[in-house]
């Protein structure tokens, strides 16, 4: 038998507390407890509790017992706890938590306590109250206006309204919806109540929609106007209606209550908003019943053949809330209304709200101003009726129109005021209230749109706009040029200043005409054309700061090239203005008169002699380039040379005197003078070259010569110590350096004045004899050569000392050079062995060698000139210097 089974324990107070609480909390947990899978776990915790309350002689007492107590005593366990993968123990401790955490959030802070010291759970009897029972018998009680105000109270939430109305004691706020047709967003009201409880100090705007109290309907007769909209709840059910009851039931006990039980009531009431929107937003088109005009119809009626989630722009993963959905059927109600009250009202391909309007209205004056058009600016733009294509063409706007029609209708000198643009129609401004219906914001935007094509000026306080301050009137705030004072007529065009710049820039001066007609394709070619001859500024400002020097001589004085510099600046500045005259609007405000425009041509003409002399120096430049070389080319002394000179003189002469380079005829003088001069030098350069180098079959005597037998000869002799083998290295030398060249053109020589093949100079080359004739004589001195060379090793081999070694040598080279001696002349076949005998036989010889230079230096040592006795002691003494320590018959001099 338990403690609740047996009556008798209920007559004690304290048991019958227990029990009672104990009961309460197993009622809930049964019917409320969110994890099903615990539950057998949280009643154990209850049932533990409730006899540990027992335990205490204070039933009152926090004490209890804690989450490790509780999974130690009761033995607890969980299936599944040994597969968490941690400690058993501690996981169970963490679902003992668990549990014990949820029961309190069931019983929504009730019956159980825990105490933060020393971490005890305990069923506390003070905690008693059962708030979900007392919201229930709150709910049975409410009265039908109780349950409307606390209807209301959901739908503010749904709707998103603020708790500040728009007028104190009524539910009226300013609202906003969409003209589908438009794409522009109306100002209205939403107000929750009957037509005629609506305030009559809300002045009109373009709609109204009204939420009619479901419970206690007033009466009220429906009239009918185009601009109202009612929404009636007309199909309910027991889970809305249970859900309002308790959403009331706690909202109204909160409201008298404090403390915990205030924050559970608010809590509650959450919860049961949450239903309440949730019911809202799944049976919005089958629970309301709208009527517009008489006509009532459900959502999904009135909706019929249209996409609510199109029409909010809602993607298709998304919710439709109750709000969107609310707005999207009275856009489609009231389209008609919308379309009776502003018949003319631009469409936009974008969505414009009260909210971005400003934004897209400053966007707007930015592409106007020929900044970045972005995606907003063009749909403004495009609405307005701006735009034909990608130009920007007000006159095809018939909003632009209206404005030009009342700017028209005013008097040369006066001015339209903004009063008489902008109408108040009860406390809302528009630009044509009947009609267009444009707000302010568009206003401006035509306006701007009018001071482009420069058909009026806008004036601000303190500051006036036109076509050439569009860039300004872009950086002003929207909200203050909302604000404008008037508008006017800009200045009649400056038609001769406006021709003066077309015949400056060498445009036809008729095209002024087509300007102040808006035509902007002449003022596209202005503009192109000036920017043309700014770079063409540019680049002669550029050549005078480098200098213009003709053959080493600058054309201009410092003087001269200041006065066309200032002149080109000018000129350059003036047409660098003009960039900031981009549509015919603009350039109707051109702030030059024509004698401004007229003395602009002295630094065109300055641009055009600058150009004439650069043109002039390309065409005789090279060539003058060409016959500077040559002068270096040719020997100074040459009479090609002079008359070089002569020509050069005349030349920069003419070319240096303004008058005579700009006479007719000058350029083609110039350049024949030159031409002939380059010609002439042609022909000499290509006689001294053939002069000076051996042609093909030279060439090829030379080649035979280097290996003739001769120069073989001589070279084996070279290695006897006492031949003069400077005589052999100098012949060969000269042989060596005789060049050979073939291959220069006249053709070559048109392109450079030194011969591309050989690289001939006559300035620094010998051209007194032929290549040819050295070449020859050469060839002949080459056996004289031999000849003196053989004479030499003969005297020396007769010579008295020399005979005494050849006695001493062997059969074999003795024989060898007996041979020679008695024959008076070289063998045929020049074999080593010769040479060996020859250098044993001579060996006893001392060779002494003398350099020119050296003995020059010797013979005029004490100067000159001097006597033959003078001369001769000097000689002596050089060679007793040189055979000093050596016996002078065994001497002999090589004169190297």
């Amino acid at each position: 038998t338990t403690l609740r089974e047996n009556p008798s324990f209920r007559a004690v107070p304290d048991i019958k507390a227990v029990i009672d609480c104990s009961q309460v909390l197993e009622s809930r947990v049964q019917q409320a407890f969110t994890r099903p899978a615990y539950r057998p776990m949280a009643l154990r915790l209850i049932h533990a509790l409730s006899v540990h309350r027992l335990t205490n002689r204070d039933i009152h007492a926090p004490l209890g017992a804690t989450a490790e107590e509780l999974r130690d005593t009761l033995c607890l366990y969980q299936p599944g706890i040994d597969e968490l993968g941690g400690t058993p123990s501690d996981d169970l401790l963490s679902q003992v938590e668990t549990v014990l955490k949820e029961v309190l959030k069931t019983v929504s802070g009730q019956f159980i306590s825990s105490n933060p010291d020393n971490r005890q759970y305990y069923l506390d009897l003070k905690k008693t109250d059962d708030f979900d029972a007392l919201i229930e018998k709150r709910a049975e009680s409410l009265d039908s206006s109780q349950l409307d105000r606390y209807y209301y109270e959901a739908l503010k939430r749904v709707m998103e309204c603020t708790d500040q109305t728009y007028i104190t004691g009524y539910k009226i706020w300013q609202h906003e919806i969409e003209w589908l047709e438009r794409k522009a967003a109306r100002q209205g009201y939403l107000f929750f109540g009957a037509p005629n409880e609506r305030s009559t100090a809300v002045p009109p705007r373009d709609f109204y929609v009204y939420f009619i109290q479901p419970f206690d309907p007033p009466h009220f007769k429906d009239e009918k106007k185009p601009d109202e909209l009612i929404l009636r709840l007309a199909n309910t059910d027991d889970a809305f209606r249970d859900a309002l009851k308790k959403y009331a039931a706690a909202l109204d006990l909160a409201s008298t209550s404090s403390g915990n039980a205030k924050a559970t009531y608010e809590s509650k009431s959450s919860g049961f908003l949450r239903d309440l929107v949730l019911w809202l937003q799944k049976s919005t088109t089958t629970a309301f019943e709208v009527t517009h005009q008489g006509r009532t119809k459900s959502i999904t009626e009135w909706a019929k053949g249209r996409s609510i989630r199109e029409l909010s722009g809602i993607a298709s993963h998304e919710r439709v809330n109750f709000r969107d959905l609310v707005n999207a059927i009275a856009g489609i109600c009231l389209g008609p209304t919308f379309q009776d009250q502003a018949p003319e009202y631009p469409v936009f391909s974008v969505l414009i709200t009260s909210a971005n309007r400003p934004q897209a209205a400053q966007d707007a004056l930015r592409a106007i101003a020929g900044q970045n058009r972005t995606k907003q600016a063009t749909a403004v733009l495009d609405a307005m009726e701006l735009l034909d294509g990608e130009r920007l063409d007000p006159y095809r706007s018939k909003y632009a129109k209206h404005v030009l029609s009342v700017l028209k209708k005013k008097g040369h000198g006066q001015v339209v005021n903004r009063s008489e643009l902008v109408h108040d129609v009860l406390g809302v401004e528009y630009l044509a209230p009947e009609s267009f219906r444009l707000e302010p914001d568009w206003a401006v935007v035509v306006l701007s749109a009018l001071v482009y094509s420069g058909d009026l000026v806008m004036a601000i306080p303190g500051k006036k706009f036109d076509a050439t301050g569009l860039a300004q009137l872009a950086g002003t705030g929207i909200d203050e040029l909302t604000q404008f004072k008037h508008i006017e007529r800009p200045k009649d065009w400056n038609l001769p200043a406006i021709k003066s710049v077309f015949e400056l820039l060498d445009l036809a001066p008729g095209m002024a005409q087509l300007v102040t007609q808006g035509n902007e394709e002449p003022v596209q070619q202005m503009l192109t054309a000036a920017t043309g001859v700014v770079k063409r500024l540019v680049v002669a400002e550029q050549t005078l700061q480098a200098g213009l020097a003709f053959w080493g001589r600058s054309l201009l004085s410092a003087d001269e090239v200041q006065s066309r510099r200032t002149r080109l600046g000018e000129t350059k500045a003036f047409l660098e203005s003009l960039q900031a005259y981009t549509s015919p609007g603009k350039l109707k405000n051109l702030r030059f008169d024509a004698q401004d425009v007229t003395s602009q041509r002295k630094g065109v003409q300055a641009l055009a002699e600058v150009e004439s002399l650069q043109e002039l120096l390309a065409d005789l430049g090279p060539t003058a380039s060409y016959l500077s070389t040559a002068e270096a080319i040719l020997p100074s002394d040459h009479e090609w040379v002079a008359a070089m000179k002569s020509t050069r003189d005349e030349v920069v002469s003419k070319i240096s005197d303004p008058a005579k380079r700009a006479a007719s005829g000058f350029r083609q003088q110039s350049g024949r003078q030159l031409a002939d001069a380059k010609k002439s030098f042609m022909q000499v350069y290509l006689a001294l070259h053939v002069k000076a180098r051996l042609g093909v079959n030279e060439d090829k005597r030379k080649a035979k010569l280097m290996s003739d037998d001769r120069l073989k000869i001589l070279q084996k002799l070279s290695t006897i110590d006492l031949m003069p083998r400077q005589q052999l290295t100098e012949f060969q030398n000269r042989l060596a350096g005789l060049k050979s060249c073939f291959a220069l053109t006249e053709q070559d020589m048109d392109s450079a004045p030194l011969c591309p093949h050989c690289g001939f100079k006559p300035s620094v080359e010998s051209t007194a004899v032929a290549a040819s004739a050295v070449l020859a004589k050469m060839d002949d001195g080459l056996d004289m050569l031999v000849e003196d060379w053989c004479s030499t090793l003969l005297t020396n081999l007769e010579d008295p000392t020399t005979k005494g070694n050849l006695a001493l040598l062997k059969t074999g080279p003795r024989k060898l050079v007996d041979g020679f001696m008695k024959k008076k002349a070289l063998p045929d076949d020049l074999t080593q062995d010769f040479i060996q005998a020859m250098k044993e036989a001579l060996s006893g010889l001392t060779k002494v060698s003398i350099k020119i230079d050296d003995l020059r230096a010797a013979i005029l040592a004490g100067g000159s000139p001097a006597t033959p006795a003078e001369m001769k002691k000097r000689f002596e003494e050089y060679l007793d210097q040189l055979t000093k320590g050596k016996e002078p018959g065994k001497v002999r001099i090589v004169l190297e």
